[in-house]
């Protein structure tokens, strides 16, 4: 019967065809366990109070007993940009804004639902086993060329003169959806302390559109331009075939973690938790767009969590997570296509031509974001033994430069600010329902940078989420 609810909510979180997408920490949740989410990620590495616990740190699940937690949650991200000014001096190509000094320019698909599943069991006293199903993170704009000066659209993909190879069309915008499977295992070495270690299985797809513009500017263009001249744009041998409206990609992978779990004292505990990078399949159909031919892992993840509960009713948590966004080149690659992907002198200097720089090489450009620490801190009291009442706040320092708003108008991942509410009712002595909210204010970047070094072009996003969660108490 176990095997099967497992079989079950896999299936569903594979299947449902719904559109998900993530994007606050960078392009990964907030937080996992629902009643984390209630406290901004505070708590999931030293505050395990449900099955989804294995995923924030695994050597909880030996502290929730028994249970089964499925859930469901709204996320409504708003993502925007103003766009370059093509009427001042310098270079200024994209992002192509609504009028042609500039002007805002709105994605469209604004809901996107987000599910959970987990399942912990005690072994015995001292040891357990867990599985959980969560969505890991993602990414989503779509920009209609409607939308922008005259419909070239956001990248030129409908302007000949940018588009000769006609790649696409002019709308444009990403979609990355990332789904993750934890199976873990947790064994209390002592009445006060834990390990904990959970294999992960990485689902994930992507599509990339009306980025036709940018074919002059990959691996597979200079070098077959280099080595048979423009007559391998005549007759099609430099057309990058893998560029952009190449419909879905999938891959799989895997990773590995491992925590640890303290209660220093009844009043005071502490947990530790690092997840390596998750090791992916390439996107073979976006070779000639990510760095290293389409190579795209899931960054490493460490946390620190403390936990204080002054009384029986109150307790304090407080996190800080590192994310290894710097250790993925098709995530943090700086654009550098006009000063070294630049084979005919159109921008910069030929001299620095390399052809490793350019989209698909093993520098090609990426977002260019930096590594991630998020400092998370929240609050939960039990008003009895039936309600408990959470709220919390988080901070991250902000991902992306300036100079790099021209690719991140595709992910604008400027959010450093997450406000949450949160609680659980115990309906029965078995039955538990947890729900919550969350804030992100607005959050802005602008330029100049590559591409726009005449004006400043800006990206914008803004994020709320409501979900819910049912539990079912074994023991």
């Amino acid at each position: 019967m176990r095997a099967k609810i497992v079989a079950v909510a896999v299936a569903l979180a594979f299947g449902t065809g719904l559109p998900v997408a993530h994007a606050t920490n960078g392009y990964m949740s907030h937080a996992y366990s629902p009643a984390a989410k209630g406290l901004a990620g505070a708590g999931e590495a030293a505050l395990p109070q449900d099955a989804m616990a294995i995923v924030g740190n695994p050597a909880g699940i030996t502290r929730v007993g028994r249970r089964l937690d499925v859930g469901l949650a709204l996320f409504s991200p708003t993502r925007e940009y103003d766009g370059t000014d093509l009427t001042a001096p310098g270079i200024n190509i994209a992002p192509v804004g609504s009028s042609l000094t500039g002007g805002n320019v709105e994605s469209e698909m604004n809901y996107f639902f987000v599910p959970n599943f987990g399942y912990t069991h005690a072994i015995d006293d001292v040891s357990s086993v867990g599985v959980a199903v969560f969505g890991n993170g993602g990414m989503n704009t779509d920009y209609r060329a409607k939308d922008t000066f005259m419909g070239v659209g956001t990248y030129g993909g409908n302007d000949p003169a940018n588009n000769f190879f006609g790649l696409g069309d002019g709308d444009a915008g990403v979609n990355l959806e990332q789904l993750g499977i934890s199976i873990g295992y947790a064994r209390d070495l002592t009445d006060a302390f834990s390990i904990g270690v959970s294999g992960l299985i990485g689902y994930q797809k992507f599509e990339a559109k009306g980025l036709g513009a940018f074919a002059g500017f990959t691996e597979t263009f200079t070098q077959a331009v280099l080595a048979n001249g423009f007559g391998a744009i005549a007759d099609g041998s430099a057309r990058p075939g893998n560029l952009t409206n190449r419909g879905d990609d999938s891959a799989w992978g895997y990773a590995f973690q491992i925590g640890a779990l303290w209660d220093v004292n009844p009043m005071f505990s502490v947990g530790l938790s690092y997840r390596t990078k998750m090791y992916m399949e390439e996107f073979d159909k976006y070779s000639d767009l990510f760095a290293d031919d389409g190579d795209f892992d899931i960054p490493a993840v460490g946390t620190i969590g403390l936990a204080f509960r002054p009384n029986e009713q109150l307790t304090l948590a407080f996190d800080i997570q590192h994310i290894w966004y710097g250790d993925i080149d098709a995530i943090a690659n700086t654009n550098q296509l006009a000063e070294r992907c630049d084979a005919f002198n159109t921008f910069g200097n030929a001299a620095n031509f390399d052809s490793r720089y350019c989209l698909g090489g093993s520098k090609g450009a990426g977002f260019g974001w930096d590594d991630m620490t998020v400092f998370k801190f929240g609050v939960q009291y039990a008003l009895n033994d039936e309600w408990t009442l959470r709220a919390g706040y988080s901070y991250a320092d902000q991902l992306i430069d300036g100079r790099e708003v021209a690719f991140n108008a595709l992910a604008p991942a400027v959010i450093k600010h997450h406000f949450t509410l949160g609680g659980t009712w115990k309906v029965r002595d078995n039955y538990e329902l947890t729900f919550w909210g969350m804030y992100a204010p607005e959050e802005s970047v602008s330029g100049p940078g590559a591409f726009t070094t005449g004006s400043s072009p800006e990206i914008k996003m803004s994020q709320y989420e409501l979900g819910v969660n049912f539990a079912w108490l074994f023991d």
